[in-house]
C-alpha cells in the first residue's frame, strides 16, 4: 500500500485556512477550560488594565495617566500603553451600544485575547513555510494543535499586554523572513516593531534581530537595499507616532528603563534612520566596510539609549527600589529562574525547559545540515530560539518567545527529518511530531516523576495538607470583595497582590499593589503588616489605612510573627474590628479612629 504524501499548505490561501482551523480549536479548548470570566477578573495585571479602561471610560483624559486610587494621596504614573488602553474602551463602548456595561465587559474580556490568536498562528505558519517549506508547515500545525502551552496568555479575560506583545513580535519576524513581495512586509514589520515597543519592552531583542536581518540582507545583496530602506523608515516613523500619541506631551523628555521612553525612542531612531541610510548609500562600499558600518550603527544605537539613561545598563527593572527585592520583587513567579522554578512548580518548569532545549537543538540541526549554504530565515531562526531559551532559563515569562520562535524552528527540524527517514509520508510525519512535541513529553515526565516519588517509601511524616476551600475559591474571585465594596470607601491594606482586585471591585484606594513604581505603599504596608502588633496602630494611622484585608486562602506573605500574622491567629487588637464572619476566607478589619 503506498502512503500518502502530506498535504501542502504552503500556498496563501490554505496557510491562512489552516491558521483559522488551529485558532478554531485553541478557541474550543480555552473557552472550555478557561471560559469563566465572571468568576474573577483574572490576575493582577488584567484587574489593573480593566480599572484604567474604566477610568478611561468615565471620562479621566487620554494623556492623564494619573492613578490617584493608587498610593494615595498622590497616587502613581501607570507606564503601560495608552494605546491597548484605548483600543479596549473604544471596544467597551461600541459593545455597550448594544447592551449592558456588565455585559460589555464580559463580552470584551472573553474576545479580546482570543482575537490575537488568529494573526500570530498565520505568522508562526509563515515562519515554518520560511524554514523547511511544505514539511514544515505540516508540522508546525501539528504541533500548534497540541501545545497549549502557546496560548497561555491568549485564555479569555487575558486582557493585558502580553498577546498583543506577542503577535507584534512573531508577526516583525515572519516578515523579516519573507521571500516575495520584501518591501511591502517590511513596512509590516517596521509597524509591527514599533506598536510591540510601544506596547511593551520585553521583546526587544527580538525585534532589534528583525531590524539587524535587514540590514545584514542590505549588505549581503544589492536587492535587498530596498526591503531594508522601506523597513528602517517605517519602524523609525510608527515608533515615533505610537510614542507621541500615547505619551503626554509634557514626559516625552523623560527615559524609563521598564518601558518606552526617550532613551528608547533615540535609539530606535539613530537604528532605523541609520539603516536606511544603510541601505540607501553605506551597502556600495566593500564587504568588509559594510559589515564595519552595520557595527557601529548597532552600537551607536545601543550607546544612545545608554547614554540618555546609563542607569538602563542594569536592565528593565533598574529603578526598582532595592528594598523592594526580599519582601517583594525577587519573589514574582515569571520572573524565577530555571532552578527556582523546579522547586515551586516542577510541572511549568518541564514545559518551559523542553520547549527551550528541543527549540535551541532544532536551531543547531538547522545550522549544521545548512551550513554550506546558510540563508537568512535559518540564521535569523537560530539566532531568536537561542537567545528565547537562555531568557527563559533567566526568567519564566519569557517562554512564551521560545514558544512562538521555538515550534515553527522544531517544525522544520521535524520536517527535514521526516522527508530524510520517512520520505514525507503523512502519517509517519505526523506521528513525528506528536512523539516529540514539548508539552505531551513534559506531562509525561512529569507525570513520571509523580509515580515515582509516590512509590517511595517515605522518609518522614508530612503534616496533612489544608482542605480546599469550597468552591476552590481564590483570591482573585470577584465574590470575595463584595462585602467589602458594601462598606464606605476608604484605604485598604492587605497582600500585596490584592490590592488590583480591591481597584476593580470597589470605590476603596489601595496602599499596596504589585507595581515597582509604588515604593512608598508597599514598604509601609510590610511594615505594618509584617512588623510587631505594637507597632502596627501607628504605623496604619499614619498610612490614613480604613481597612486591613486578610484572604486566608493564602499563605501569609509577611512575617508570620508580625500584626497580620496575629490577626490571622485571632489575636485582635482592641483598637481593631472585625468586620466579617469567622469562616470567612477574606477577612475585612477596620482600624479604630
Amino acid at each position: 500500500m503506498t502512503l500518502s504524501d502530506t498535504p501542502d499548505f504552503t500556498a496563501n490561501r490554505r496557510l491562512i485556512a489552516v491558521a483559522l482551523v488551529i485558532t478554531l480549536g485553541a478557541w474550543a479548548v480555552l473557552a472550555i477550560s478557561d471560559g469563566d470570566i465572571a468568576k474573577s477578573l483574572g490576575d493582577t495585571d488584567d484587574a489593573m488594565r480593566l480599572v484604567i479602561v474604566r477610568s478611561l471610560l468615565h471620562g479621566q483624559g487620554w494623556y492623564d495617566q494619573l492613578v490617584t486610587r493608587l498610593q494615595p494621596p498622590e497616587g502613581i504614573y501607570m507606564h503601560w500603553s495608552r494605546l491597548l488602553d484605548g483600543a479596549l474602551a473604544s471596544l467597551l463602548w461600541l459593545v455597550g451600544r448594544v447592551t449592558t456595561p456588565a455585559w460589555a465587559e464580559l463580552i470584551v474580556r472573553f474576545t479580546w485575547p482570543l482575537l490575537w490568536i488568529a494573526p500570530a498562528v498565520v505568522a508562526a505558519l509563515s515562519i515554518a513555510r520560511s524554514l523547511g517549506g511544505r514539511l514544515a508547515v505540516f508540522c508546525c500545525a501539528i504541533l500548534m494543535l497540541t501545545n497549549t502551552q502557546l496560548y497561555v496568555q491568549f485564555v479569555p479575560g487575558r486582557i493585558d499586554h502580553h498577546n498583543v506583545q506577542i503577535t507584534m513580535a512573531v508577526t516583525a519576524v515572519a516578515c523579516a523572513m519573507a521571500r516575495v513581495q520584501r518591501t511591502r512586509f517590511a513596512i509590516l514589520a517596521g509597524v509591527a516593531s514599533g506598536l510591540g515597543l510601544a506596547v511593551g519592552i520585553e521583546a526587544l531583542a527580538f525585534h532589534a534581530l528583525a531590524g539587524a536581518s535587514y540590514a545584514i540582507s542590505a549588505a549581503l545583496d544589492p536587492e535587498e537595499a530596498k526591503p531594508a530602506r522601506a523597513y528602517g523608515l517605517s519602524l523609525a516613523g510608527a515608533t515615533t507616532a505610537f510614542f507621541c500619541l500615547q505619551t503626554p506631551p509634557d514626559r516625552w523628555s523623560l527615559s524609563f528603563c521598564e518601558g518606552i521612553g526617550m532613551n528608547l525612542v533615540a535609539a530606535i531612531l539613530v537604528a532605523g534612520l541609520g539603516v536606511a541610510a544603510f541601505a540607501t548609500w553605506g551597502a556600495r562600499a566593500k564587504v568588509e566596510l559594510r559589515f564595519a558600518q552595520i557595527g557601529l550603527l548597532g552600537a551607536s544605537a545601543a550607546a544612545v539609549y545608554l547614554a540618555v539613561d546609563p542607569a538602563c545598563i542594569r536592565g528593565p527593572f533598574a529603578a526598582v527600589d532595592p528594598r523592594l527585592g526580599p519582601i517583594w520583587f525577587n519573589n514574582i513567579s515569571e520572573l524565577l529562574p530555571w532552578e527556582r522554578l523546579w522547586v515551586l512548580h516542577r510541572d511549568s518548569a518541564l514545559i518551559t525547559i523542553f520547549m527551550s532545549c528541543l527549540g535551541a537543538a532544532a536551531a543547531l540541526m538547522l545550522l549544521a545540515i545548512r551550513w554550506r549554504r546558510w540563508d537568512r530565515a535559518t540564521l535569523l531562526a537560530a539566532a531568536l530560539v537561542l537567545i528565547a531559551a537562555v531568557s527563559a532559563s533567566r526568567a519564566w515569562r519569557m517562554e512564551d518567545y521560545a514558544f512562538w520562535y521555538g515550534v515553527p524552528t522544531l517544525a522544520a527540524a521535524l520536517g527535514w527529518l521526516a522527508e530524510r527517514f520517512f520520505r514525507g509520508t503523512m502519517v509517519a510525519t505526523a506521528l513525528l511530531s506528536l512523539a516529540l512535541s514539548p508539552v505531551p513529553l513534559a506531562v509525561g515526565v512529569d507525570a513520571a516523576l509523580t509515580a515515582i516519588a509516590k512509590a517511595a517509601p517515605a522518609q518522614s511524616h508530612a503534616a496533612p495538607a489544608a482542605a480546599k476551600p469550597a468552591g476552590d475559591q481564590i483570591c482573585s474571585d470577584v465574590a470575595l470583595y463584595r462585602p467589602l465594596a458594601a462598606l464606605p470607601p476608604g484605604v485598604v491594606l492587605g497582600e500585596i497582590d490584592l490590592g488590583p482586585h480591591v481597584l476593580a471591585n470597589t470605590s476603596d484606594s489601595v496602599l499596596a499593589a504589585p507595581y515597582p513604581r509604588m515604593s512608598r505603599g508597599i514598604l509601609g504596608g510590610y511594615e505594618a503588616l509584617g512588623g510587631p502588633t505594637a507597632l502596627a496602630q501607628a504605623r496604619l494611622k499614619a498610612l490614613n489605612v480604613t481597612y486591613v484585608l486578610d484572604c486566608r486562602l493564602n499563605e501569609l506573605r509577611f512575617n508570620p510573627a508580625g500584626f497580620e500574622g496575629d490577626l490571622r491567629r485571632g489575636r485582635i487588637p482592641p483598637w481593631v474590628q472585625p468586620l466579617s464572619g469567622p469562616g470567612d476566607p477574606m477577612q475585612i478589619y477596620r482600624v479604630r479612629p
